[in-house]
């Protein structure tokens, strides 16, 4: 086994912010798999190819909140590209599993929010 040390990062220009990382991650969310998910706060993970920005993925409406996170995506934090991400299918059907799990909350919720912005517009 060859060993490497793990004090040692890669060479690079870190040219990727956390901000930038977190709406790299957004577009790729909006583009490729749907408008109920959040990038939330990435964190830095280095190998010793490349470092990258690990931006965890939650799904949340406007009336709840996170309700949990469904996935991962890899922003290269020298080129800001999206470079890995948990698969499509799997973050899909992890946001269907949690949707499902909450159901009567979320509905609840919604009512109670809608109701709740009703009554300051005066309607």
């Amino acid at each position: 086994m060859i060993r490497t040390a793990i004090d040692r990062r890669p060479l690079l220009v870190r040219q990727t912010t956390p901000e930038d990382a977190k709406a790299a991650a957004t577009e790729f969310l909006l583009d490729f798999v749907g408008s109920q998910l959040v990038a939330n706060s990435p964190v830095s993970m280095t190998s010793a190819l490349r470092s990258v920005w690990i931006v965890p993925v939650s799904l949340a409406y406007i009336h709840t909140g996170s309700l949990g996170e469904i996935g991962v995506i890899a922003v290269d934090e020298e080129t800001g590209e999206v470079v890995a991400w948990t698969p499509i299918d799997q973050m899909k059907a992890e946001s269907r599993a949690l949707r499902a799990a909450r159901e009567p909350q979320i509905s609840e919720q919604f009512r109670a929010f809608i109701s709740t912005d009703n009554q300051s517009a005066g309607l």
